[in-house]
């Protein structure tokens, strides 16, 4: 799942957990998810194990690859 996905699905206090078990920040992640901020591959591994794997880095590094994937397979289904 990638960031976008995890912010608007999980409770925000998961998330905030999820933002401290990585040493960063919710404005942080939040600007990350939503805004599209850069994220360096340290902040995505840390990002993937505090999620518990529910986001990859792949998924957090390369959003738009997962995002869109995501889209086709919904047009696609209908």
């Amino acid at each position: 799942m990638t960031p976008n996905q995890y912010y608007r699905s999980t409770p925000k206090n998961e998330v905030e957990k999820t933002c401290i078990d990585a040493k960063t920040t919710p404005a942080n992640f939040k600007q990350i998810a939503l805004a599209g901020g850069s994220c360096g591959k340290g902040l995505a591994e840390r990002l993937a194990s505090a999620s518990g794997g529910k986001m990859t880095e792949m998924e957090i590094l390369y959003p738009e690859r997962y995002e869109s994937d995501i889209a086709k397979s919904f047009r696609q289904a209908s």
